[in-house]
């Protein structure tokens, strides 16, 4: 739905960004004060925990200045960003199965070829659950907030290939500050962007990001054992890496690696040329 806002769409943007940081700071102070005995300095095994429901906060936060500009700037219901489910549910799974059908190819390709090794695996019932919070809230933040807002109102005002490409850059500057960032992640990182919105240029719809974003994390880190964008994070496969270089991705992950950037390239291609099919056929 087209925004009635009066406002220039850079303007706009620029207002939204600043209201967003206000309010993450703000949550995060709610959350520091309401929650001092999980802090990290106590004991390391809190530590997933508090970065889960930090990372709730800040979902809160995001939700609510999106919430903000599409009620009284915008003056467009929230659903109206793309999350409408009405015949929704195939694009929901197509987007799970893709994300886990690449870590797959990547982990097993990767072992192959005498990359990485399989150590040894361990299930905990409290981890993985801990985990699908986790990645579940990222998700749904940064697909609502690069995807559903930014992009969505890009592609109202400007080419929706330049707006794809805009809003991208804005995902990578978001994760600048991860660890052991280089060349080829930052790289990567951008092209993740292209594939979780080239998708919602056509369809207007976050349900196949929002579970491709998903899939893509909670496969690569939980299950498969890679770092993910830099962060260790409990996984049920143990694995270890030879040596560090491009093409396991070494301490930043699987999205470190030039594989990754191949993988992606491929399927940007494929969802892309899909989409225009379509749109010629109708």
């Amino acid at each position: 739905m087209k925004s009635k806002s009066s406002f220039p769409i850079w303007l706009k943007l620029c207002l939204f960004l600043v209201t967003w940081f206000v309010l993450l700071l703000v949550f995060e102070i709610i959350s520091q004060s309401l929650l001092p005995q999980f802090s990290e300095k106590i004991s390391p095994i809190y530590k997933l925990p508090v970065r889960t429901v930090n990372h709730l906060f800040q979902l809160v936060a995001t939700l609510s200045s999106i919430w903000l500009f599409t009620k009284y700037i915008d003056k467009i219901p929230f659903i109206s960003i793309g999350f409408y489910t009405k015949g929704k549910l195939k694009e929901f799974v197509s987007g799970f199965f893709l994300g886990a059908i690449i870590m797959a190819i990547a982990f097993f390709l990767l072992l192959s070829l005498n990359e990485i090794a399989f150590n040894s695996y361990w299930i905990h019932i409290k981890s993985i659950l801990f985990s699908i919070l986790f990645f579940t809230s990222v998700s749904v933040l940064e697909e609502t907030l690069c995807r559903g807002y930014l992009l969505g109102q890009l592609v109202e005002t400007s080419n929706k290939y330049v707006a794809l490409v805009v809003s991208s850059i804005i995902f990578t500057a978001l994760h600048s500050f991860n660890p052991n960032m280089a060349t080829i992640p930052v790289l990567n990182l951008f092209l993740a962007g292209i594939l979780l919105g080239i998708t919602y240029i056509y369809t207007k719809n976050l349900w196949f990001p929002i579970a491709l974003h998903f899939s893509w994390n909670f496969f690569q880190g939980p299950i498969f054992g890679f770092e993910v964008s830099g962060q260790k994070f409990y996984a049920v496969i143990q694995q270890t890496r030879f040596e560090d270089n491009l093409l396991n991705g070494g301490s930043f992950g699987f999205e470190g690696s030039l594989l990754a950037t191949f993988l992606m390239l491929i399927v940007i291609f494929g969802i892309w040329r899909f989409y225009e099919r379509k749109s010629i056929s109708s």
